[in-house]
């Protein structure tokens, strides 16, 4: 009996177990990611960067289209027509419908033997073209990356300032408590801490949103799926301090690593290319080729023929030899010679321009960084004044020299002080992460991981 009970019993934690729902059984997949972790999915899986690393096989098609020697070219031509039966009297014989079936089939290859160097410089420009695909892919990278800086950094500002805002609301509302207590209430005293009271409140949801929309964003940009259940691991927003050299050896960093400077300099050596390519057009080309050619008529008369070369329906015919072969339009090549370098000059030109805004715009994240730093370090000083404050009013009330509204004041400043700390910190990060990417150093460390 035993035995029965327990075997039925197992029978109905099984069954229990079959029909519960497939979500109690599988659960969503939880993600808890740092900052590091979200930059390194962000270069293995975000869809914009896997736009570009296309182009990059496209440019490796390019090249293999380009070099394309000692490769033969195959022409392969078939035709069917209706022909004269009578050759020795064509036209009465096809206008009368006395006609046969002509099939031909006709087989050409050709190998280029020299081209004289266009093949070489086409070869380079293929080249060029997946270097600066490449560069583009960093580009964009990089671009990515500051963005889940800026993500990252966003979460975790509005959850402190959330924290931030409930302590002020807390302390708002023990104010306001402390003030109907006393015999001469100043209605309106209360009336503009409720004020202050609804504008954190706005602020507070405010907060929430933007959290709420960057954690979405930050989803995107990781390539994490809806419905995996996704949250950033650190819980405190803290500074990350980055050690500047002077400006001369970060612009000489910025010019050696950044993706813009390199691509103008690629931009400059494709228009040189070009110009070499479009003089190529003066020389000819030598070619080895040959062709196979089979055609049959069937009941063809007056074909007395026997040469097989010569018979325009039945035949069978093959050759081979070399071509040496080019069309020259000296007008249409000039033309085309002095294009490329007035393109070539234009290039030359732009990234002169292009050289100095790139400069003055890393110069202007040094200045930013610097000035960020500084704003930073008062804010932190600034705190440490008013937790001081903070704490001789406490002490003072605590022995009974010092008023409680002297203390919900003092705390309620050191509250407005903290957040501009974490603006600052904020700031910072900001600035020192955009920092890197003028330097072209952002996603240095994430891009080796994904290799």
């Amino acid at each position: 009996m035993i035995a029965m009970s327990m075997k039925r019993f197992s029978l109905l934690i099984i069954s229990f177990l079959l029909f519960l729902p497939s979500r109690a059984l599988a659960a969503p997949p939880q993600y808890r990611l740092n900052l590091s972790d979200c930059i390194e999915m962000a270069v293995r899986n975000n869809e914009e960067i896997k736009a570009q690393e296309y182009d990059v096989q496209a440019y490796i098609a390019r090249k293999i289209e380009a070099t394309k020697r000692y490769v033969p070219v195959v022409t392969i031509k078939y035709r069917m027509a209706p022909v004269p039966r009578d050759l020795n009297n064509p036209a009465v014989s096809f206008l009368s419908g006395d006609i046969s079936v002509f099939n031909s089939i006709k087989l050409e290859a050709g190998i280029p033997i020299t081209t004289f160097g266009r093949i070489e410089v086409n070869k380079h420009l293929a080249e060029i073209g997946i270097d600066a695909a490449q560069l583009k892919t960093k580009q964009k990278t990089d671009e990515v990356i500051l963005d889940i800086h800026k993500l990252y950094h966003g979460i975790l500002l509005a959850r402190e300032l959330k924290v931030l805002a409930n302590k002020g609301l807390d302390a708002i509302h023990e104010k306001i408590a402390e003030l109907e207590k006393e015999e001469n209430i100043d209605q309106l005293q209360i009336l503009k801490l409720k004020a202050v009271y609804y504008e954190v409140e706005k602020r507070l949801d405010e907060a929430h949103k933007k959290e709420t929309i960057a954690l979405a964003m930050l989803k995107v940009r990781t390539g994490i799926g809806d419905d995996v259940d996704f949250d950033i691991k650190d819980k405190a927003l803290t500074t990350d301090y980055l050690a500047i050299e002077a400006y001369e050896n970060l612009l000489q960093t910025s010019k050696a690593k950044r993706p813009e400077f390199q691509l103008l300099q690629h931009q400059v050596n494709a228009k040189n290319l070009q110009v070499k390519l479009e003089k190529k057009a003066y020389f000819p080309m030598l070619k080895f080729g040959g062709y196979f050619e089979y055609g049959n008529s069937p009941h063809i008369i007056g074909d007395e023929d026997d040469n097989t070369f010569n018979n325009p329906f039945n035949y069978t015919r093959a050759a081979a030899g070399l071509e040496l072969s080019n069309e020259l339009d000296f007008r249409k090549i000039q033309a085309n010679v002095e294009k490329a370098k007035a393109e070539h000059l234009k290039a030359i030109a732009e990234k002169r321009s292009n050289d100095r805004l790139l400069e003055v715009d890393l110069k202007n994240a040094y200045l930013d960084f610097i000035q960020k730093q500084k704003f930073l370090s008062r804010a932190e000083k600034e705190q440490r004044a008013a937790r001081e404050i903070v704490f001789l009013t406490k002490s003072n009330l605590d022995i009974g020299l010092g008023e409680k509204k002297e203390y919900l004041d003092a705390l309620q400043s050191y509250l407005v002080i903290q957040a501009a700390v974490l603006e600052n910190i904020y700031n910072y990060n900001m600035a020192a992460a955009t920092l890197k990417q003028k330097l072209g150093t952002i996603g240095q460390e994430a891009r080796t991981k994904a290799l």
